[in-house]
């Protein structure tokens, strides 16, 4: 009975490491975009790979890991940081899109912090999610929201993403 116990340790074991091999990567880059705090990230993805093991320990079926790893990290980033960094939305008045340097030329980083300042915090997470390759399936099972919602989502994003490129003084 024991070698049973753990030859299906060993099975779970070496799931979750494959499991690890092929989304650890995208999962570290979605939570160090979700914090600027490096280390918070790298907790986040350990954290979340611990619970992927101990969830299938208890017998858990997870029919989409890359969605379910998504979901547990962004709920861990913000059950930490709760109390400081989750606002409700984040805008950008006029002024402050004028100034912005939004350019073709512009570095990823400064695009990136561009829109983290113009989309609000479900927008942002919403537009990350489809940059890793997540459908809208998936995104909506990572944010734990509905599909229809994801659409909404993203559309808004379009419009916010639109505005900002447009030129002055142009349609």
């Amino acid at each position: 009975m024991e070698s049973e116990e753990q030859a299906g340790t060993e099975v779970l074991r070496q799931e979750t490491l494959e499991v690890y091999g092929a989304l650890s990567g995208s999962l570290a880059a979605y939570t160090r975009r979700l914090t600027s705090d490096t280390g918070l990230a790298q907790d986040a993805v350990q954290e979340t790979f611990l619970r992927f093991f101990l969830a299938r320990m208890q017998g858990d079926t997870i029919r989409n890991p890359s969605a379910w790893l998504h979901r547990v990290a962004h709920n861990y980033i913000c059950e930490t940081v709760r109390s400081s960094a989750v606002r409700a939305c984040v805008s950008l008045d006029e002024e402050e899109l004028a100034t912005a340097q939004v350019s073709p030329q512009t570095g990823n980083l400064e695009w990136e912090q561009t829109f983290k300042s113009l989309l609000a915090p479900r927008e942002f997470e919403c537009l990350q999610l489809r940059t890793e390759g997540l459908d809208y399936i998936e995104i909506a099972d990572a944010m734990s929201i509905r599909p229809g919602t994801v659409g909404a989502l993203l559309h808004r994003v379009s419009q916010k993403m639109r505005l900002a490129l447009r030129p002055r003084g142009g349609r």
